[in-house]
């Protein structure tokens, strides 16, 4: 991890040395989770979850006990059910993602005007996953916000996931910026465990599934936002106050 903050901390210096005397804005990026949070998903987990376990150990599995493990990497989703057939259920689980993506996965409202915000703000925009990087990319691409976002981190790309800071560490290295100059976004307390232990300012999405008492009892996010809309007004009150 301390390669990797290294790493980070190199590309920054050589990039602010065009910019010396300028005028260096505190929030300079933002890296998002995807599902729950940039794109509505969550039919299709739901879904897809309740197949693969349903064939798997036989029985329906309520909503609750599913929604509590969003934000962690697929296998450690499924090895909660089933340890001892976490890899035929990942394949299983894959294959059927795979098959129905396109048809059940929704946008939220106002996220392309938040992002389109972003832009014109000159916010540097990566996604930070636990999916695969192909995977996200093909959810941005169906839901035409691929063109908003410099990077996506997938699951593959990190040796350890959320809650870890690795993945947000990584993110905030592929737009070159240190992780004190992002905000971290995102729908799971496991996004934000993840941002915060990285350096981030962490944001909350109001239209997060999780039990709001869950949540708040593993992190109290720095901000919590209802439209995407606000993550504006946050970066331009953050830059102002230059805190």
């Amino acid at each position: 991890m301390a390669l990797i903050y290294l790493e980070i901390m190199l590309k920054y210096v050589v990039m602010m040395s065009y910019y010396k005397g300028a005028y260096i804005l505190t929030i300079q990026g933002v890296l998002f989770d995807l599902d729950g949070t940039l794109v509505n998903s969550t039919v299709l987990i739901l879904k897809t979850f309740k197949v693969t376990l349903k064939h798997f150990i036989k029985r329906d599995v309520p909503d609750e006990e599913i929604i509590r493990f969003f934000g962690l990497p697929l296998r450690e989703c499924l090895a909660n059910f089933d340890a001892a057939q976490v890899d035929e259920m990942i394949t299983y689980y894959r294959n059927y993602n795979n098959e129905m993506h396109d048809v059940l996965l929704q946008p939220f409202p106002h996220i392309e005007d938040g992002l389109k915000r972003l832009e014109n703000m000159q916010i540097k925009k990566a996604v930070v996953t636990s999916k695969t990087h192909n995977m996200a990319k093909r959810g941005l691409k169906i839901l035409k916000l691929d063109k908003y976002i410099l990077d996506i981190i997938g699951c593959e790309e990190c040796t350890k996931h959320k809650p870890d800071p690795e993945p947000m560490l990584k993110g905030a290295a592929s737009i070159i910026l240190p992780p004190g100059k992002c905000l971290c976004v995102g729908d799971s307390p496991y996004d934000l465990l993840s941002g915060r232990a990285a350096g981030c300012k962490t944001v909350a999405v109001g239209w997060s599934l999780f039990d709001k008492k869950y949540f708040f009892s593993l992190i109290k996010p720095d901000y919590v936002i209802e439209d995407l809309q606000e993550l504006g007004d946050i970066v331009q009150s953050i830059n102002e106050k230059g805190q």
